[in-house]
């Protein structure tokens, strides 16, 4: 019963002070375009504009379609990018 105890206050300690924020699907985009190293022109090719590309990576709406295309170009799942 005090091992429960004790893992319920750890639990809520770092749930009040180390809380894991959401990401947005531009910042997860962001994020493995970062860690693969990918350009903005690379991503061009998988959404199959350069405009609408630097538009996503700026901020903008990703569409259902786009996040297809990212998440089979990532090899990640889908729900990253909606």
């Amino acid at each position: 019963m005090l091992l429960q105890l004790l893992v319920t206050l750890i639990e809520l300690f770092e749930d009040t002070h180390y809380p894991i924020l959401q990401g947005t699907p531009n910042s997860m985009l962001v994020h493995l375009m970062d860690a693969r190293d990918t350009t903005t022109e690379a991503l061009a090719e998988v959404i199959g504009s350069w405009e609408i590309a630097l538009q996503i990576v700026n901020g903008g709406t990703i569409s259902k379609t786009q996040a297809k295309a990212l998440a089979d170009y990532f090899n990640v799942d889908i729900s990253l990018f909606t």
